[in-house]
């Protein structure tokens, strides 16, 4: 066996690490835009006093899309749909063999839209009482700002309200800078897209 081979094995070797589930937390959640009044949903966690994106913990079983927009659901009472986007990601495109991915790196897929998540952050877990690493997988997603939000859709200890703002305060209000990044991201997808995000 080749000397690179054998360096690059150990290097794999020395840099995995197992995790046991019951370590790992899979939340999921979304950035949710209005193109047409240039608006994304927010949460305030009156808890907190922060400004939050929407999102929670995957059910046993429920894809990471599913989960997304239940928690979203949930969390603001607003039905949103996923917008497909031309996102690059490293999952494999539908037709592999057809020289697909990016011109720029042969790892990447782009030019294929989907509903794929749009990034996601990792963090250790705070409300966990033994360690466990957190990470949230963010999908793009659209609804109406202008309807009327269903009331009790919250579990019983959540204590959060939802608010439409324009997408230009997203940085200003959003507490975290990792959510603030995921929002940049989704913008970036949306134009990349040819979506018109209005200016209104």
């Amino acid at each position: 066996m080749a000397v690179d081979t054998l360096v690059w094995l150990q290097d794999i070797d020395t840099s995995m690490e197992f995790r046991p589930a019951d370590s790992l937390v899979m939340s999921c959640g979304t950035v949710t835009l209005d193109l047409d009044r240039g608006k994304v949903l927010l949460v305030w966690n009156r808890k907190y006093q922060i400004f939050q994106l929407p999102k929670g913990r995957r059910n046993i079983d429920e894809s990471m899309l599913s989960a997304a927009v239940r928690e979203t659901y949930e969390e603001t009472g607003f039905r949103v749909r996923p917008l497909q986007l031309d996102i690059a990601t490293r999952a494999t495109p539908p037709n592999a063999g057809d020289g697909s991915a990016s011109h720029q790196n042969p790892n990447i897929t782009e030019g294929h839209p989907s509903t794929e998540f749009i990034g996601a952050c990792l963090y250790p877990d705070p409300d966990s009482d033994l360690p466990a690493l957190k990470t949230v997988y963010f999908f793009a997603a659209t609804a109406d700002s202008s309807a009327t939000p269903e009331s009790g859709t919250q579990e019983p200890w959540e204590n959060l309200t939802p608010f439409w703002i324009h997408i230009s305060e997203a940085p200003m209000k959003l507490r975290f800078r990792g959510e603030i990044a995921a929002v940049r991201k989704a913008l970036g997808d949306v134009q990349k897209t040819g979506y018109v995000i209005s200016s209104a």
